[in-house]
């Protein structure tokens, strides 16, 4: 079976076997994957990325000279659609869109 999942209806029989190692692979991917929410009252910091497990997730609120804050929160389970990255990567982006605002750390 290939890696290309065919779209099916949902009044359609999926075979037991194809099943399984559907599901299989997304456990596999899951058990190596978390996901990285940030959040913030800067709508353009806000993004959510999928990581590899084991990662050191910066704690805490940073707080920005404006009086914005952002916070890393790790969702324990990688999202549909997000991009990959590692957190050193997400924090490096966050920080760029940050600098493109005019905003800096306190």
């Amino acid at each position: 079976m290939n890696d290309v999942t065919v779209h099916r209806m949902p009044w359609e029989i999926v075979p037991v076997a194809e099943t399984l190692v559907l599901l299989q692979r997304d456990f596999a991917y899951a058990v190596q994957m978390t996901a990285i929410l940030v959040h913030s009252n800067q709508l353009e910091l806000r993004m959510c990325v999928n990581t590899p497990r084991g990662q050191i997730v910066p704690r805490g609120v940073g707080r920005f000279t404006d009086g914005s804050t952002m916070e890393l929160q790790d969702l324990g389970m990688p999202q549909p659609g997000c991009p990959v990255m590692t957190v050193d990567e997400l924090v490096a982006k966050v920080m760029d869109v940050a600098r493109n605002l005019g905003l800096e750390l306190k």
